[in-house]
């Protein structure tokens, strides 16, 4: 990786409940998600790189928890509450910064609300840190300042079973 990239997002799920009281439970499956407008962006990045669509399988295990396993990724945990969830570990990943002294650490959280047992939106929230004598230098050759973060909204639906 030449620059900083603010990596590629995957999907997390998370609200109370259906509108009724009753919490929801998602449909185990494949999904598929589109993203949407970056918020929140005390990075300002010029360039950053998300995943705007594409797929990952959902694991309901019944006990108000669920896997996500984007295409090409490893799996992360979820935890619901009513129809709402976080994923407080969607992604760690380092990024070593040579020849620099400097490491960007980039943690993924995903927050979001089941509308139904196929549907959900929610956001993202990328968080980017830096360890280094030279973080300051690896920060103007890529145009940030750490620690910086931003958002990403996203929707996500069952596509098949």
């Amino acid at each position: 990786m030449t620059r900083f990239a603010i990596l590629a997002l995957g999907l997390v799920l998370g609200c109370d409940d259906g509108g009724d009281g009753t919490p929801i439970e998602p449909t185990s499956g494949v999904w598929g998600y589109l993203e949407g407008d970056i918020f929140d962006d005390s990075c300002r990045y010029a360039d950053p790189v998300t995943s705007p669509m594409g797929t990952f399988t959902l694991t309901n295990h019944g006990d108000r928890t669920v896997s996500i396993t984007p295409t090409g990724e490893a799996a992360f945990a979820c935890t619901i509450s009513g129809a709402s969830f976080t994923c407080p570990d969607r992604s760690n990943s380092d990024i070593p910064g040579a020849p620099l002294d400097a490491t960007v650490r980039l943690h993924v959280t995903a927050y979001g609300t089941f509308s139904s047992p196929t549907a959900a939106t929610g956001h993202q929230r990328v968080d980017a840190t830096c360890t280094g004598t030279q973080c300051d230098l690896a920060a103007a050759a890529v145009g940030v300042t750490f620690p910086c973060g931003f958002s990403v909204r996203y929707s996500a639906s069952l596509v098949t079973r």
